[in-house]
Parts: C-alpha cells; structure tokens; sequence
C-alpha cells in the first residue's frame, strides 16, 4: 500500500514540476523573447556563415593534410595545411575586392550623376503606359483595378522598405561580427572530427549510428548545396558581364555582383536580379523595346538554363525541391530571418524532408519509382 502511496506521489511531484517548468519556460519566453531572440539571430548567422565558409575550404584541407611528409606530424601537418588555404582565402579575397571596388565606385558616381535624367525617362515613359492604358485597357478592367486597395499596397510597400533600411543599419553590427565567422571556420576546417565526436558523444549509445548517419546525410546536402550555388552564382555573374559588356550598356560591375549574389535565392533571386537589368536597357534605349526584350530573354534562358540543365548535375536529386515548396520555404524563411533566411530556405527545406524520410517512411518498404508514379496517376476510364 505504501509502494503504491509513494508511486502516486512520484507521479503528481513529475507533473507539477513539467507545469512549473512550462510555466516559467512561456514566461520568460513572453519576457525576455524578442531581445534574446534578437542576439540569437545574430549568431546564427554567424555560425551559418561559418559552416558555409567551411564546406568550401575544407576539401582543400584534406587534401594538402594527406600529402605523405616525413617532416611533420599528422595535426601538425593539418595545421600548416589549414593556415595556407586560409591564406590563400584571403589572398583571394583581398585581390577581388581591389578589383572590383574601382570600378564598383565609378558606377556608382555615373548612375549618381545620371539619375536626373533617367527620373524625366521614367516620367516619359509612365506618361506613355497611362496613355496607353487609357486608350487600350477596357473601362471594366480600369473600373476593377480602380477598386483595389492602394493604401494597403503603399502601406505593405513601405513596411517592406521600413524593414530593408533596418537590415541595412545594423548590418554595421553584422559586419563587425563577420570578424568572427573566419576564425570559427578555421578551428572548424582544423578539428572537425573531435568537434563531431563531442557532438555524437552526447547522443545515447543506442542512437548514436543513426545520428551519426543522419549527420552524413545532412553534410552531404550541405556540400552540394554551398558548391553548387558557387557555381551557379559564378556563371550567372560572369555571363551577365559578358552579355552587357557586349551590348555596350553601364553598370556593368554593379549589375553582375548583383546577379551573381541574388543568384543564390532560388526562384526568386534570378527574377530580383533580372529588374535592374531590363530596366537599365529600357533607360538607355527609350526609342526602342529590342534591348529591354532581348535582356529578359537572357535571364529567361539564363534561368532556364541554370535550374534545369546546370543545378540537376552540381546538385543531384537530394536537394530537387517542387518550386511551390521552395516558395513556401523561402517565404518561412524571410519571416524569421529576412535575406539571410531565404538564402539558407532550400538546404534547411531538404534537412527537413530527409528528416521525414528517415523517420516516417519504413526501411523495409521500398517502391520503385515506377511503381509511384502509377500510383499517383488517375484510374483510366474506358472509352465508350
């Protein structure tokens, strides 16, 4: 009887303590929430960026720390190894930032010193789209159009800038901390494997395989993700350069850094990129539309290009989303962190599906992909 006494007792002092523990949890949640949040956010970018940095240099790592060498030891050698690829990072990074900031400058001054006139193009050609517009635009789809809901639309629009000019003032903050995110990659890219057996090691013993496998799942991802997106946003601001150089329009620099960076927003950062390029072409050919069409047949194929042909073989089918979870993802992710949520979207969107594959799906049920795919099919009815 007291066993049983004492077994109740047990009972009710566990479930008080989880309602006292999930009482003061939602309290300080509620209380300190926002501001801890707020620091958190910073360095998780911060760690985000460095993991990122890691996966590009570490493949050069492992490759000088495996040349044989009768001189040093193995962590020595390792650690030699380590310095001169971050050396030559930034070496490399040094050399670009020479080469780019001159002429990034001197764009910079000609579109300063040629927005007047490119603000009388606009005036001209939005006089010429309201007159086309009430000449060719039926009065019913003037009449619905003139039902919308502008203030609502301005007000969206000027939150959105609100929160763009907030990201940009504390990005000085930000930019003080990137200080921080090649010293972390370093002692990442130095001794990741005792840093992964700390983490496995608090893992129960049982489950330590299949963390260790999920792990390798997830690292795989991410390398493929980080060095195909390289590629990619390479290409798009290597071509674009080539492709604007070539019909002889400005801002050349400004407007491939640009595309090459959006470029790693899946979806909608080849369509960000692509505004500024078709309207510089439509400001420095007002008289004509073949260099503002020819330029969005560029970033239409560019595009093209790239997600269907380029990023199926950099990537692989493991991190193949359906773009309407792409978008979902993206928008997630911008809801929480901004730009830099939309950047880390996709791979985070994959961890996540391969997590559930894991999981839900039985390892000893296995369907052919022909087999799925008649599934999904309708039933076929019979003609009559």
């Amino acid at each position: 009887m007291s066993e049983d006494i004492a077994r109740t007792v047990k009972v009710i002092w566990g479930l008080v303590v989880r309602v006292v523990l999930l009482v003061a949890g939602v309290y300080l949640a509620i209380r300190y929430g926002p501001h801890v949040m707020h620091r958190l956010e910073h360095i998780f970018i911060s760690v985000v960026a460095s993991v990122a940095l890691t996966y590009v240099l570490l493949p050069s790592v492992e490759r000088l720390s495996r040349i044989p060498s009768r001189v040093w030891g193995r962590k020595t050698q390792r650690l030699i190894a380590a310095i001169f690829v971050f050396l030559v990072f930034w070496g490399l990074t040094a050399l670009s930032v020479f080469l780019f900031i001159t002429p990034f400058q001197s764009e910079l001054e000609q579109f300063s010193a040629s927005v007047r006139d490119y603000t009388i193009q606009l005036g001209k050609l939005f006089q010429s789209a309201t007159q086309w517009y009430q000449e060719r635009v039926p009065i019913q789809v003037r009449n619905l159009i003139g039902k919308l809901d502008y203030g609502r639309i301005s007000s969206g629009i000027t939150d959105s800038a609100q929160r763009m000019l907030k990201l940009a003032t504390s990005s000085v903050q930000f930019v003080l901390e990137l200080v921080l995110i090649p010293v972390l990659a370093f002692y990442f890219v130095l001794d990741y494997k005792s840093i992964s057996r700390d983490v496995y090691g608090l893992v129960p013993v049982h489950r330590r395989r299949e963390a260790i496998k999920i792990g390798r799942s997830i690292g795989e991802i991410l390398q493929s993700y980080i060095f195909g997106q390289l590629i990619l946003c390479a290409i798009a601001g290597i071509l674009t350069a080539v492709v604007l150089a070539a019909m002889g329009l400005p801002y050349v620099v400004v407007l491939a850094l640009f595309a090459g960076i959006t470029r790693a927003i899946p979806i909608i950062g080849p369509v960000v990129s692509g505004i500024p390029i078709v309207l510089v072409g439509l400001l420095n050919s007002p008289n004509s539309l073949v260099v503002p069409i020819e330029l969005t047949i560029f970033v239409v194929v560019m595009h093209f290009v790239e997600s269907k042909l380029i990023l199926p073989k950099l990537i692989g089918h493991r991190l193949h989303l359906h773009p309407a979870i792409v978008i979902i993802a993206l928008l997630i992710g911008a809801e929480f962190l901004g730009i830099v949520g939309m950047f880390i979207a996709a791979p985070v969107a994959a961890i996540v599906r391969e997590l559930l594959r894991f999981y839900y799906i039985k390892p000893g049920i296995k369907t052919s992909r022909t087999q799925e795919e008649e599934d999904l099919q309708p039933p076929v009815v019979a003609a009559s």
